[in-house]
């Protein structure tokens, strides 16, 4: 008989907002202050690489209000 296995996915390891901070040109090619302002109103205390990249994505295409 054949036997089914599941793969677990293992969660993306999450890291706090100083330590992103701390890493930001490295990880992101942004400065820190670009970072801070991306995770400025949200609520969340750790992120992924990869949450931390779609925001600063997103924060670089908002539109600047005036």
């Amino acid at each position: 008989m054949a036997s089914s296995v599941k793969k677990n996915k293992q969660a993306a390891p999450q890291y706090t907002r100083a330590e992103l901070m701390n890493h930001a040109e490295a990880l992101f090619a942004v400065k820190a202050e670009v970072l801070y302002g991306a995770l400025y109103e949200v609520a969340q205390e750790t992120f992924s690489i990869a949450e931390a990249k779609e925001r600063i994505n997103q924060f670089m295409k908002a539109k600047v209000k005036g």
